[in-house]
């Protein structure tokens, strides 16, 4: 996991994007890894290598993403099997230690979610997350998943 952190800096001193590592062996060798992992979470499916990296660098006031959902089809309900399970999976694997202090994920879980099944109506111009934290007890909900470098976090 050093070894890929190292190539995303070294990338980003030289004005290339981050997600370049996955020109590293290292990088396919990790997704051949999680790949049965994966496989068997979603049910089957199997890993498309669709490989993203960030670097977020708060030295130079950047910061992460605002909430927003990875799985967005423009129908919802067919992403999942008919038991209700999700036919799609993201896997994000940090390489440094994420924690709340420095950018960990924060989630709303399903049961929490309104638009986790129906999704959200992209030519709308109400925004969803109003919608799943209508009140101050619901931002009871949200979950901060801290993560070691090297672990990986598995969500729909």
């Amino acid at each position: 996991m050093t070894c890929l952190a190292r190539s995303i800096v070294q990338l980003m001193q030289y004005g290339w994007p981050a997600s370049f590592f996955s020109m590293y062996d290292e990088a396919w060798a990790m997704t051949q890894q999680i790949s049965a992992i994966m496989k068997h979470t979603s049910g089957g499916n199997v890993c498309n290598m669709d490989l993203l990296a960030w670097y977020v660098d708060p030295s130079r006031g950047q910061v992460g993403f605002s909430p927003h959902r990875d799985r967005q089809p423009d129908d919802s309900p067919a992403s999942f099997r008919e038991d209700g399970s999700p036919m799609y999976a993201t896997c994000w694997i940090p390489f440094t230690d994420a924690s709340p202090d420095n950018s960990c994920l924060y989630v709303l879980p399903r049961p929490f979610d309104p638009g986790y099944y129906v999704g959200d109506d992209d030519n709308s111009e109400v925004d969803p997350l109003p919608l799943a934290l209508d009140c101050k007890q619901a931002y009871q909900n949200i979950r901060a998943i801290p993560a070691e470098a090297g672990s990986a976090v598995m969500f729909t």
